[in-house]
């Protein structure tokens, strides 16, 4: 229909406008990109609680972020720095993830906008604080594993950024994720499944913090019937030479 417009525009067109906390709520939600929910963040800033900045840091975890949008980004950060001792375990998680970004990426430029020490412990301590549950799909891949590499840990704990690693290699900072359906986004109309949100800022992440990240997905693990291509398939994303270093 002539002048309807998009979901995501009317949501945007209605940002400059005043909303109660509800609406606010229904208008992040409803948001399709990073411009659209940093639009929300620019028009209510000022009546931004801890859930709007929760919910805005959950939906900006699932879109791509650009150099552009550094600077509103670090805005919405010193926003929400005042409010992390009303925040949930969750939010803490969520907080953390963006101080890792602040730290890990931005460098010196950041400095001003990190929390606190005992800040910055109390958000890491919540991100430690999630249980690791390990798959039937992450011990199939464990075993396979271990049988042609020594010195793989299951759930390692990565000290600096919190993250429980599926497998991990400390010594060679290398880690191998296992990823399940869940880490992924509905398939294309080409059939291809991408990465969610959640998963590329874990990946992103940790290579940021020094660690090489290969990841098994569970739609090409399943279709190996024999160890023997199991194996193949673990030598080849790893590479030949990190089983024959000489």
């Amino acid at each position: 229909m002539r002048g309807a417009g998009s979901r995501e525009e009317r949501h945007t067109s209605a940002a400059g406008g005043q909303l109660n906390a509800k609406q606010l709520n229904s208008h992040i939600s409803n948001a399709g990109s990073t411009d659209a929910l940093l639009t929300l963040f620019d028009a209510h800033s000022a009546s931004l609680d801890h859930i709007h900045a929760a919910n805005l840091w959950n939906k900006l975890g699932k879109q791509r972020i650009e150099r552009r949008h550094e600077g509103r980004l670090e805005q919405l950060v010193q926003r929400t720095l005042d409010l992390v001792s009303s925040w949930s375990e969750e939010d803490r998680r969520q907080l953390h993830q963006c101080q890792l970004w602040l730290a890990l990426e931005r460098g010196a430029d950041a400095q001003q906008h990190l929390l606190s020490e005992s800040q910055r412990k109390l958000c890491r301590d919540a991100m430690v604080a999630t249980i690791a549950r390990p798959s039937g799909l992450q011990r199939s891949v464990a075993a396979a594993l271990a049988a042609i590499q020594h010195g793989f840990e299951e759930e390692h704990l990565e000290p600096r950024t919190g993250y429980s690693l599926d497998l991990a290699l400390p010594s060679s900072r290398v880690a191998v994720e296992v990823d399940g359906p869940t880490h992924f986004l509905l398939p294309d109309g080409r059939g291809v499944r991408k990465s969610n949100g959640p998963t590329l800022l874990k990946r992103r992440l940790l290579a940021a913090a020094g660690w090489r990240v290969t990841s098994v997905p569970f739609y090409e693990w399943d279709g190996f019937a024999t160890a023997n291509e199991r194996h193949t398939y673990l030598q080849g994303l790893l590479g030949y030479s990190f089983f024959n270093p000489f």
